[in-house]
């Protein structure tokens, strides 16, 4: 419950310049991270509620299909959630890899379901450059969540965060 408390007034905020004063600029993808984060860390039904809640929120704030990024989101969390069951993501390179291969699926799924409702856009390169974006500032993004939850965590509960 405590990341709902973290994430979402986060990511709404991020959501919310990225629509508005950074439209057109490649940034990386903090729902994503975020659902990233929450995969590796542990399973949980939160996890999924907060990558479909997170999906949704990036949907209606960019102007998308409704539905486009929960969907995408949800297999992202499953597909970290069983790579995580093998991969350690401890180190800078296993969250920067894998927060940019998750960018990279999602965008993938994304593409899939425009198609499928008929819309073709070339979006292979600004895909690229958010995968590049978000691999890039994963790390700095996760040492970040891993502190805020610290804060928030009772002393008592601490080692059962991680």
């Amino acid at each position: 419950m405590k990341e709902f408390i973290i994430f979402l007034p986060l990511a709404a905020l991020y959501l919310a310049f990225k629509s508005t004063l950074f439209a057109s600029v490649p940034m990386p993808d903090l729902p994503l991270i975020i659902v990233f984060y929450s995969a590796y860390r542990k399973t949980s039904i939160e996890g999924v509620i907060l990558a479909f809640i997170l999906g949704y929120m990036d949907d209606v704030m960019s102007g998308g299909i409704i539905g486009a990024s929960s969907f995408s989101l949800i297999i992202v969390y499953m597909a970290v959630r069983l790579i995580a069951l093998k991969v350690h993501f401890s180190t800078v390179a296993t969250r920067a890899g894998g927060a940019a291969s998750a960018a990279l699926l999602k965008g993938v799924l994304i593409g899939m379901v425009l198609r499928s409702a008929g819309i073709h856009v070339s979006f292979l390169g600004n895909v690229l450059l958010i995968t590049a974006a978000t691999g890039v500032f994963a790390p700095a993004f996760i040492t970040l969540f891993t502190r805020l939850i610290n804060l928030v965590s009772p002393a008592a509960f601490k080692d059962s965060a991680h």
